[in-house]
């Protein structure tokens, strides 16, 4: 149903101000010149309710893109419990606030969001290369997070654009990881480095696969030399794992730790400064396109080489999924037929 009111303001100016919903829905208010006016506007928001249409919310045309994306971090994202992502997810919501800030969340549509999407796909990287798919969609996925929660929880509007918008296709994923002779040079410049923690850090995550930030966030009480486990909290996926330690990994921390107070942080440095010296090392050991990231993808193919399952590999990694290690199967499957042939040549000969 539709209310009508007829407002005189200060002035003397006549306005007419219209009120629509139905049933226990919230109330559509807009405000008019002309008593017709605002009966022609009641009467297509009832179609539009009467046929299931979406009608946009006042707030929805009085909230900007920008006003929910502060909103999401000052509030939502501290609450989240994936706080390792709080930097990346900041970084891509500040570049979506500068881009469609300024828009009112009831023009920002899935054809907006393709026309950005298919704009920054064509647009070169600092190093020169083309935008990969896959960091296009996290930055979709990362809009898509704000304006999930627009909908749930502000109540601004009825509906998420984003999964009308298709993705772009996702790169292959890499699997670069260290020969003997690169493991053997990196390791050498790691030893040498400035950085002293940064010999034991490298050699730390070709033994666990854990990533830079869980290994920089570990502390001397989760780790468990006479056990040889190490336990990672609160890591990307929102969950605690253990890893269990190999005897060379754990005779690095012993030495690591001899002459050291065994309280608070295992590597007490930040990611900058982490980051500054392994650049160092890793162009002194002569290596070109290989991340820190990468050391996780090497301990996985090691694992993979030496007979190790998809099981063992994603639970040692904190994947959720098979799905995620499947691209070290190869590595798995060529020795794990060579298991079976020495098993065959000794009992079944």
């Amino acid at each position: 149903m539709a209310t009508f009111e007829k407002r005189v303001g200060k002035t003397g100016k006549t306005t007419w101000r219209v009120r629509v919903r139905r049933q226990s829905g919230p109330w559509l208010t807009k405000s008019f010149a002309r008593k017709i006016e605002a009966e022609a506007w009641a009467r297509s928001i009832e179609h539009k309710l009467d046929t299931g249409e979406s009608v946009p919310s006042s707030e929805a045309r009085k909230r900007t893109l920008g006003d929910a994306i502060d909103r999401y971090l000052q509030v939502t994202l501290p609450q989240s419990k994936f706080q390792k992502n709080t930097r990346e997810q900041t970084r891509m919501l500040t570049w979506w606030k500068e881009e469609l800030g300024s828009r009112p969340l009831v023009t920002v549509t899935a054809s907006t969001i393709a026309e950005v999407r298919d704009r920054i796909a064509l647009e070169k990287t600092r190093t020169g290369k083309v935008r990969s798919g896959a960091t296009v969609n996290r930055r979709i996925a990362a809009l898509s997070a704000v304006l999930t929660v627009a909908v749930k929880e502000y109540g601004w509007i009825p509906k998420n654009p984003v999964p009308n918008v298709t993705r772009m296709p996702d790169s292959k994923a890499r699997e670069r990881f260290l020969s003997e002779t690169e493991r053997r040079d990196l390791l050498a410049c790691c030893d040498v480095s400035d950085l002293k923690l940064l010999g034991p850090l490298v050699r730390l995550a070709l033994a666990t696969g854990a990533r830079k930030g869980e290994l920089l966030g570990l502390q001397w009480q989760h780790v468990d030399l006479d056990r040889r486990t190490v336990r990672f909290l609160d890591t990307k996926n929102g969950e605690s794992r253990t890893v269990p330690l190999a005897p060379a990994a754990v005779e690095v921390l012993r030495q690591w730790k001899a002459g050291r107070l065994p309280v608070g942080a295992v590597f007490p440095e930040t990611v900058d400064v982490v980051d500054k010296y392994w650049r160092e090392a890793r162009g002194d050991a002569g290596l070109t396109d290989f991340r820190f990231h990468d050391l996780r993808h090497s301990a996985a193919s090691y694992l993979a080489m030496s007979g190790a399952s998809l099981m063992d590999i994603a639970a040692i990694l904190g994947h959720k999924t098979l799905a995620m290690v499947k691209r070290y199967s190869h590595l798995s499957e060529q020795h794990t037929t060579a298991a079976v042939d020495r098993m065959a040549e000794r009992f079944l000969g």
